[in-house]
């Protein structure tokens, strides 16, 4: 698995709507909530991997 550096800019607004979702249980954090939300756009939007047989 690679590491990949990425430097996120987020308006009061957003920051607002990430911390609203983990007042409410869904994330223990904003670094969890946007690494989640990243993986799951990946996982939706990037070529997988073939898994060796």
């Amino acid at each position: 698995m690679t590491t990949t550096k990425i430097k996120l800019r987020l308006n009061q607004q957003q920051l607002e709507l990430i911390d609203d979702t983990v007042r409410a249980g869904e994330s223990n954090s904003r670094e969890y909530l946007v690494r989640r939300a990243l993986h799951e756009f990946a996982k939706a939007n990037l070529p997988q991997p073939e898994k060796d047989r």
